[in-house]
This record gives structure tokens, C-alpha cells and sequence, in this order.
């Protein structure tokens, strides 16, 4: 169970972490040229799904396997905890989020991310970023609930 726990705490920091990074990046790229901006979100694409996406899958599966050993060990009493609920629906909202909404926004976004002989980014750039705002404060703050939710509750 330490390996799973140890995946689970793994998980957890690539997905804040690599979400905490991508969203100083995407605010350090805003006065940039349209070139440039282009270029930083194909490569933030990349890390939604490389690292993002991949802490937000190995914090899921692992907590429901963690959830799982819980209610199957003579210990089950900390199921009932509040913290623990909080902590669980936390999590999986905000990691089924990120792999439902926020990872597929973000390639799309990538692919998107393309300017034209103006100089410019395609409209539909601009939805799908400030979609992948959204979708990853939402995700992020979920996180962070589940991460303080043991602790603080």
C-alpha cells in the first residue's frame, strides 16, 4: 500500500505543480507577439498531457485503489470522516475535469495555436483559452480542496 500511497502523493504534485506552472506561464506569455504565444501554448499542450493530465490519472486511479483498501480493512471507521468524503469528491471532480474537459480543451488549443500570414491567432483560439482558464481554475482549486481537506477539516 505504501507504493500506492506513494503514486497517489506523485500524482497529486504533478498535478498541481505542473497546473501552478502552466498557469505562470500563460499569464508571463500575454504582452508577448503572436509568434511567440503560438509557440508557448503548442508547448503547454504538451504538458497537459504529459504531465498535467498524467498526475491528474495517477491521482485518481490511485485514490480510489486507496479508497478501495480503506473500506476493505478492519480500520474502515476513517471512511466516515468528513475530511475523507471531502477529500474523495474533491479529487475525482477535479481530476475527471481535467481529463474530460481540460485535456482535450488544451490539445484542441495546441492545435489551434497557429498564426496566420497577419500575424495573427485564429478566433477560436481565444475560446478555447479562456475555456482552459476556467476549466483548469476549477480543476486547480478542487485539487488544492482535496489536498487541504485531510488536514484542515
Amino acid at each position: 500500500m505504501a507504493l500506492v500511497l506513494f503514486i497517489h502523493l506523485l500524482g497529486s504534485a504533478l498535478w498541481i505543480g505542473g497546473g501552478i506552472a502552466a498557469m505562470v506561464i500563460a499569464i508571463g506569455v500575454r504582452g508577448e507577439v503572436a509568434e511567440v504565444r503560438a509557440g508557448v501554448f503548442r508547448l503547454l499542450a504538451r504538458v497537459h498531457t504529459m504531465v498535467i493530465g498524467l498526475g491528474a490519472l495517477l491521482a485518481v486511479a490511485s485514490g480510489v485503489l486507496l479508497t478501495m483498501s480503506l473500506t476493505t480493512s478492519d480500520t474502515g471507521e476513517s471512511m466516515q470522516e468528513p475530511r475523507m468524503w471531502v477529500m474523495q469528491v474533491s479529487g475525482l471532480l477535479g481530476g475527471l475535469t481535467v481529463l474530460f474537459v481540460g485535456l482535450p480543451t488544451a490539445v484542441r488549443m495546441g492545435g489551434l495555436a497557429v498564426t496566420s500570414e497577419s500575424g495573427e491567432l485564429p478566433p477560436a483560439f481565444e475560446t478555447y483559452r479562456k475555456r482552459q482558464a476556467v476549466v483548469s481554475s476549477v480543476a486547480g482549486v478542487l485539487a488544492i480542496i482535496a489536498l487541504f481537506a485531510w488536514e484542515v477539516l
